[in-house]
């Protein structure tokens, strides 16, 4: 009896216990969208090679890895102007990552290849290319929300009547670290627009944008902290930023053109200044020698400088030192 109940505790807990499963497209499911509907929390969506004409894929409020199966940029979502190519307002939180896609041919009103409202998920190391929003966000539309933007390459996205070439948030307080944001578009903010918000970017190269005001970054009523990295050779100002808002830059290099960049340069000169350290050094166990001699000389004989008994001590005296260099006879 005891066996029996033993078996049947263990059916029970078995049965109220959930793995995490890897589903395969389009091994499993041919759509991006019916792998995710049969997808629960933890589990992972492992998309092959290729090229998937897809838009307004929803997340729907799970907790889910959607990526390429080899980890590199093989795998491409194009929605074909369809609308965003993800979607994501379910409250969605970190555990909702999306990872190694090229994500492009979006269109929309708002988050042309990505739109997120009032979720915060993980998007990383994806390239967002070629999207579309008529107003805000061509390539990535954060509402009250607080992604994690990593290791992405946002380029060549349009914001055709508004803020946010690459990526407009309003309300909320992105993570955004090493991720290059170049050649996009919009009319306000060509790489970035911010309102409301309170962003960290982090070593990101934000270059080559195109904007009538904030060609880089464009913030109104913003606290924004920038650190790392470089913002430069973008149109107009490199920022803008409104008097309501608070700007903090750290090791950022900000300029108008990239040419010049004075890390590059101190790296490329860091063996002429270890030799002018060298020197340093030298010259000064030079004039340690130099006071030595001297002191000895004046110890031997009683003297109080003056070498060539004219009554005065001046530079005549020193130069007399400096012919006999070498231990006073």
């Amino acid at each position: 009896m005891r066996y029996i109940c033993t078996s049947i505790v263990a059916t029970l807990a078995l049965a109220g216990t959930s793995f995490a499963a890897t589903i395969n497209v389009p091994g499993d499911y041919t759509l991006i969208q019916d792998a995710i509907n049969a997808s629960s929390d933890g589990d992972t969506i492992v998309i092959a090679a290729g090229t998937y004409d897809e838009h307004s894929i929803n997340t729907n409020n799970k907790a889910i890895t959607i990526g390429s199966a080899s980890g590199n940029l093989d795998v491409t979502i194009d929605a074909q102007q369809g609308g965003s190519v993800f979607v994501i307002n379910s409250g969605e939180g970190s555990g909702t990552e999306i990872k190694d896609l090229v994500i492009t041919g979006g269109n929309a009103t708002q988050g042309g290849g990505i739109y997120c409202r009032i979720s915060n998920p993980t998007i990383s190391d994806c390239t967002i290319s070629g999207n579309t929003a008529t107003m805000l966000g061509g390539g990535i539309y954060c509402l009250s929300s607080n992604p994690t933007i990593s290791g992405c390459t946002i380029e060549g996205n349009t914001a055709n009547g508004g803020r946010g070439g690459g990526i407009f948030c309003d309300g909320n307080s992105p993570t955004i670290t090493a991720c290059t944001i170049s050649d996009n578009t919009a009319i306000e903010g060509g790489g970035i627009s911010f309102f409301n918000s309170n962003p960290t970017i982090s070593n990101c190269t934000i270059s080559g944008n195109t904007a009538y005001a904030g060609g880089g970054i464009f913030c109104i009523n913003s606290n924004f902290t920038i650190g790392g990295g470089s913002v430069c050779d973008n149109s107009a100002d490199q920022t803008f930023v409104d008097s309501y808002s608070n700007f903090e830059s750290s090791l950022c290099w900000i300029a108008p053109s990239c040419d010049g960049n004075p890390y590059d340069f101190i790296n490329n000169q860091q063996e002429q200044i270890n030799q002018l350290l060298t020197m340093h050094d030298q010259q000064q166990t030079a004039i340690e020698d130099l006071q030595q001699v001297v002191a000895e000389c004046c110890a031997a004989r009683t003297c109080t400088g003056d070498e060539n008994g004219d009554g005065v001590v001046n530079i005549e005296d020193l130069l007399i030192v400096i012919s006999v260099w070498g231990p006073c006879p």
